[in-house]
C-alpha cells in the first residue's frame, strides 16, 4: 500500500507538465518543478543532495525559491559567493534497454566569471559513475535556457541508475554576485534504436556482403514497420523496403527503489527485437541506408548509416599517399584499422606511438600492428605527441595544448627520456620513419638554432645507432633558410587556414630546402559550408597539386572527423573515402607528364606509372563531351571508382566531363606522348592579311620502333595552310622540325584562335588521331575587349576597350559591323594609345534585334606596322 507521502512524490516524478510538449514516444520517469517536493520545509527539496569539496564550500547558499516566471512558481537557485557546487536528483532506476532523455531550465543571472552546466551521469548498482553526458557550458543568459541533453544510448550493461546534476564552477576569477537558477527537471526514457552492418567500419569489397541490422528495445507497440530506404551520394533514394517487426516482450520492473518511488511501482512495458536487410547495391560507390520507425504516434526515430563499396584497385607498393593519425581521435581498434587501411588506398600512416608503463599492453599491440601493415606494404610513420599520463611532469598536469618543444626541448630530458627508451627500442627496428609533434606543432620552426637542438635531440633519442628518418612540423608560410644545413630529413608543412589545390601549387613551386624533403596534407572543405561536387573536386585537386609539385608524401589530414575527414567520427565511411581511394590507388607512384589540350578545353593532367602505362585526370566546370581518340583499351574511372568503356564515334572516344574529375585508364602511351611533343615553333601570327606567315612544327617520335607518316593541319574556315600535307619519317626517338606556311583571310578573327593537326602514324599498326593547338592572331601587345547591354529606351550599347602594352604609343581607326543592310558601320579613332585603358562607346536603334547576333569590329593601324584586328562579339542583353 502506497503511503500518502510516497503517493505525493509519486504524483511529482510521474506527471509532465502540462506547459511542455515533450519527446514522442517518451515514458516519463522523474520530474522536479520544485513545488511539491520540500515536505519538511527546509527550502531543500526531498531527495536531492549536494557534494561538499575543494571550491564547493558550505557557505555558498542554495534553496529552494519562489519565482514567478518558474514552471510552477518555485525553482533552485544557487547564490554566488565565490565558489561553486554541484547540486544532485535523486537516483532514478533505469535499464540498458532503453534510450534516455534530459530537459531542464537553466538561467544564470549577475555573474561574469562562474559557469554552469546540467548533466546526466549512468552509474552501476553501487552508484560509480560509468556513463555521463552533459550540455554545454552557460553563463550569465538572463533570462531562462532550455536545456536538453540526448537522446543518449547507454552501452555499459552495469548501468542502473541515473542521477541528474547540475555543476557550478569558478572561473579566472570568483564571483561575488550573481545567481544560477535550476527548474523544470525531466528525464524520461525513449524507445532505443541500434542501427548497425555486419562490417565494424562498414567499407566493403562485395556489393552483395551488405546487411543493414535494425535492434530496437524499449519500444511501446510489439509490432511496429521498420522502413528501410537506400540513398546515392546525393540523397536521391535508390530503393527501399518495410519490414514489420515481431517484438518480444521486456518488462521492466525495478529490482531496488530508487530514492524516491516505492519499488512496487512497475513502468509500463516495452518491446525488443531486431531485423536485418540486404540493400541491393548495383555498383560500386558511397551509399547512404536511412532507417525509420514507424508507429502508430508517427516517426519518432530516423537513423543514417554511410556505406562504402570499393572495386578492387592496385596500388603502388611505394606510393606517396598516407592518412595522418596523430592528434586524430581514433575509433577503431588496431585490429580493426589493420583491415580498413589498405582498402583506403594508401601506403603511410602516422600513429601516435608514446606510451606509459601502465599501457604495456599497448606497446604490444603497435609492434604487431606495424608487423601487419609492412606485410601489406604500409609503412608507418611514428609520432612522438604527448606524453603518456602517467609520466611525472614535476607533478603537473601538461596543458592539452602543450607543444612538442615545450615538452622535449624546455624540460630535463631525465624527466621525458626513460620513457620512451622502450618505446624507441621496440619499434625502431620496425618503424623508420619518426615525427616530433603531431601535424601542426611547428613549434620547432620557431625554435632558437633549431638546427643544433634537433641534432640532439636525435642523439639522445637513437643513441644506439638506428638507421631512421626524422621529421618535424613547418608552417608553410615560414621561409626556411635554403643554404643551412638541417639536422632533420623532412618537413611536415601545414597551414591555417588549410591550402587550396591552387595555394598548395604555388608553394610548393617555391626552392626546397636542401637535403629536406617536403610532406603535404590533403585537408578537404567543411561540409557544412560546401557542397560534395565542389569539396570533391578540391580534394582531388590538392592531391594532384601535390603529385605534380613534388611532395615526397601526401598524408590526408585527421581522416576521422564528420564534418571534414574521410571518415567519420564514429569511424564509418563518408561521402568523400571513396573519391581519396580513387585517386590515391592510380596516382601513387606515377610521374607527370603534362596537358595535352582537348578539343572542348576541359583541364586535364596526364601521368605515367612505372609501367609506362599513361593515365589522365580530366575535368571541366561546365559539362561537355571530348571527342578524342586516345588508345584501345581505354576505360573512364568516376571519382568513385566505377569503371566503364567510353561510346566511339567516328573511332574517337566519347567522354561526359564534368567539375567532377574523371580518370582515364589504358590510353595508349605512344600516342599520348607524341600528342606532347607535336608544337608549333611560332605562337603568336602578325595581324596582317593576305601574305605568308611561316612557322613550324616539331615532331617527336615516341614509339619503340621507327614510324612514317603524314600531318595536316586544320584552321579555321578561310585559313590557308601551306603545304596541305605533310610527310615525315623517324627513326624511334627522333626528332624532327617541318616548315609550314599561314595566309590569313581578310577578316580572320584576332586573339587565340585553335587549329587541328590530324596525324596518320604508320607504326606496328596504322594510328589515326588529333592534335589540338592554339596560335595567337596579332600583337599580344595590344589587348582589345568588347562588351554589349541593352539600355532601358531599348538602344544597344557597345563598349569598346583597348590598351597598348608596348613601349610605343599607337593610332588606330575602328570600325564596327552589325548585320542587316540597313545598319551602316559605324566608325571612332584611337590616338596615342598607352599603358592605360581608351573606352569608346557605340550605340544601335532597336537594339533587340540584334539580340542573339554577331557585331564585327575591325581596328586597323594608323601607320607604323599596319597592323590589323578583327574582333567578333555576340550581343546579349
Amino acid at each position: 500500500m502506497i503511503n500518502a507521502i510516497a503517493w505525493l512524490m509519486l504524483c511529482s516524478a510521474l506527471v509532465a507538465p502540462s506547459s511542455e510538449q515533450r519527446h514522442v514516444d517518451a515514458v516519463e520517469i522523474f520530474y522536479c518543478d520544485f513545488s511539491n517536493n520540500d515536505i519538511n520545509y527546509d527550502k531543500w527539496p526531498d531527495g536531492w543532495k549536494r557534494s561538499y569539496g575543494p571550491n564547493k564550500p558550505h557557505f555558498v547558499e542554495v534553496e529552494m525559491q519562489e519565482d514567478a516566471t518558474a514552471v510552477a512558481g518555485n525553482c533552485l537557485t544557487m547564490k554566488l559567493n565565490g565558489g561553486g557546487a554541484l547540486i544532485s536528483s535523486p537516483a532514478v532506476a533505469i535499464s540498458d534497454n532503453f534510450g534516455y532523455v534530459v530537459e531542464a531550465r537553466l538561467r544564470g543571472q549577475g555573474g561574469k566569471y562562474s559557469r554552469a552546466q546540467v548533466k546526466i551521469d549512468f552509474c552501476d548498482e553501487n552508484r560509480q559513475v560509468l556513463e555521463t553526458a552533459t550540455s554545454k557550458w552557460y553563463q550569465d543568459t538572463n533570462d531562462w535556457e532550455k536545456i536538453h541533453i540526448g537522446p543518449v544510448n547507454v552501452t555499459h550493461p552495469e548501468v542502473r541508475w541515473a542521477i541528474i546534476s547540475l555543476l557550478v564552477i569558478e572561473g579566472e576569477h570568483v564571483d561575488l554576485q550573481g545567481s544560477f537558477s535550476l527548474d523544470d527537471v525531466w528525464l524520461a526514457r525513449l524507445p532505443r534504436m541500434h542501427v548497425h552492418t555486419n562490417s565494424p567500419f562498414n567499407v566493403y569489397d562485395n556489393k552483395n556482403n551488405v546487411v543493414v541490422t535494425c535492434e530496437l528495445s524499449g519500444i511501446r507497440e510489439q509490432d511496429p514497420n521498420i522502413h528501410f530506404e537506400l540513398l546515392d551520394a546525393r540523397s536521391i533514394k535508390l530503393n527501399d523496403n518495410t519490414i514489420q517487426l515481431a517484438g518480444r516482450l521486456i518488462t521492466e520492473k525495478l529490482s531496488k527503489s530508487s530514492d524516491f518511488i516505492d519499488s512496487s511501482v512497475e513502468r509500463p512495458a516495452g518491446y525488443a527485437g531486431s531485423t536485418s536487410w540486404h540493400p541491393p547495391i548495383k555498383e560500386y560507390g558511397y551509399y547512404s541506408v536511412k532507417v525509420s520507425m514507424k508507429t502508430k504516434g508517427g516517426t519518432p526515430q530516423v537513423h543514417m548509416i554511410s556505406i562504402a563499396v570499393v572495386p578492387p584497385m592496385q596500388t603502388a607498393s611505394r606510393g606517396e599517399f598516407g592518412w595522418s593519425l596523430a592528434g586524430d581521435d581514433i575509433p577503431l581498434s588496431f585490429e580493426q584499422l589493420n583491415q580498413l587501411l589498405p582498402r583506403t588506398g594508401i601506403s603511410w600512416v602516422k600513429l601516435p606511438v608514446w606510451y606509459g608503463e601502465s599501457e604495456a599492453d599497448r606497446g604490444d599491440q603497435l609492434v604487431l600492428f606495424t608487423e601487419q601493415l609492412a606485410a601489406k606494404d604500409i609503412d608507418v610513420v611514428g609520432v612522438l605527441d604527448h606524453p603518456p599520463a602517467d609520466l611525472d611532469y614535476f607533478g603537473k598536469d601538461l596543458p592539452a595544448d602543450a607543444s612538442i618543444a615545450d615538452l622535449l626541448s624546455n624540460v630535463d630530458s631525465s624527466i621525458w627520456l626513460p620513457s620512451l627508451d622502450e618505446v624507441l627500442t621496440r619499434l625502431s627496428l620496425r618503424v623508420r620513419w619518426w615525427q616530433l609533434g603531431v601535424d601542426n606543432d611547428t613549434s620547432y620552426a620557431h625554435f632558437p638554432n633549431a638546427e643544433k637542438e634537433i641534432r640532439a635531440l636525435r642523439e639522445k633519442l637513437f643513441r644506439f645507432g638506428q638507421d631512421v628518418s626524422l621529421g618535424l612540423g613547418w608552417p608553410w608560410l615560414e621561409a626556411a633558410p635554403p643554404n643551412r644545413l638541417a639536422t632533420w630529413d623532412f618537413q611536415q608543412l601545414s597551414a591555417s587556414p588549410p591550402l587550396t589545390g591552387e595555394e598548395l601549387a604555388t608553394y610548393l613551386a617555391l626552392p626546397e630546402r636542401k637535403g629536406v624533403t617536403r610532406w603535404t596534407l590533403v585537408e578537404p572543405l567543411p561540409r557544412k559550408d560546401y557542397d560534395l561536387e565542389t569539396r570533391t573536386h578540391d580534394l582531388v585537386q590538392q592531391m594532384i597539386s601535390a603529385k605534380i609539385h613534388g611532395a615526397t608524401k601526401i598524408f590526408a589530414a585527421k581522416p576521422f572527423d564528420d564534418d571534414a575527414g574521410l571518415m567519420s567520427d564514429q569511424g564509418t565511411p563518408s561521402d568523400l573515402l571513396l573519391p581519396w581511394r580513387t585517386a590515391a590507388s592510380l596516382l601513387s607512384g606515377t610521374r607527370f607528364l603534362g596537358t595535352i589540350q582537348l578539343p572542348g578545353a576541359s583541364e586535364n593532367r596526364l601521368f605515367e606509372d612505372e609501367k609506362g602505362t599513361v593515365l589522365m585526370v580530366v575535368w571541366n566546370q561546365q559539362p561537355r563531351q571530348e571527342v578524342i581518340y586516345l588508345g584501345e583499351n581505354v576505360q573512364v574511372v568516376d571519382v568513385w571508382g566505377r569503371s566503364e568503356s567510353p561510346d566511339l564515334k567516328n573511332h574517337r572516344h566519347v567522354l561526359d566531363i564534368s567539375s567532377l574529375p574523371k580518370f582515364v585508364t589504358g590510353m595508349n602511351t605512344a600516342v599520348a606522348k607524341m600528342r606532347l611533343g607535336a608544337q608549333f615553333t611560332e605562337l603568336n601570327i602578325p595581324s596582317v592579311f593576305e601574305m605568308a606567315h611561316s612557322n613550324n612544327i616539331e615532331l617527336r617520335n615516341t614509339f619503340e620502333q621507327g614510324v612514317g607518316g603524314t600531318i595536316r593541319i586544320i584552321g579555321p574556315e578561310g585559313w590557308q595552310i601551306i603545304p596541305d600535307r605533310i610527310d615525315f619519317k623517324l627513326a624511334a626517338g627522333d626528332k624532327v622540325k617541318r616548315p609550314f606556311q599561314i595566309i590569313l583571310p581578310f577578316d580572320a578573327t584576332s586573339g587565340k584562335t585553335p587549329l587541328r593537326v590530324d596525324f596518320e602514324v604508320n607504326a606496328e599498326k596504322p594510328y589515326n588521331f588529333s592534335v589540338y593547338r592554339t596560335l595567337n592572331v596579332g600583337d599580344t601587345n595590344i589587348e582589345l575587349e568588347l562588351t554589349t547591354r541593352l539600355a532601358e529606351d531599348e538602344t544597344l550599347v557597345v563598349e569598346q576597350r583597348m590598351i597598348n602594352h608596348g613601349k610605343k604609343p599607337v593610332d588606330f581607326k575602328c570600325f564596327l559591323y552589325a548585320p542587316g543592310s540597313e545598319r551602316r558601320r559605324q566608325r571612332m579613332q584611337v590616338f596615342q594609345l598607352t599603358n592605360n585603358w581608351d573606352i569608346k562607346t557605340y550605340s544601335y536603334s532597336h537594339g533587340e534585334d540584334l539580340l542573339g547576333e554577331e557585331l564585327l569590329l575591325r581596328v586597323e593601324e594608323i601607320g607604323g606596322e599596319r597592323r590589323v584586328l578583327n574582333h567578333r562579339v555576340l550581343v546579349e542583353e
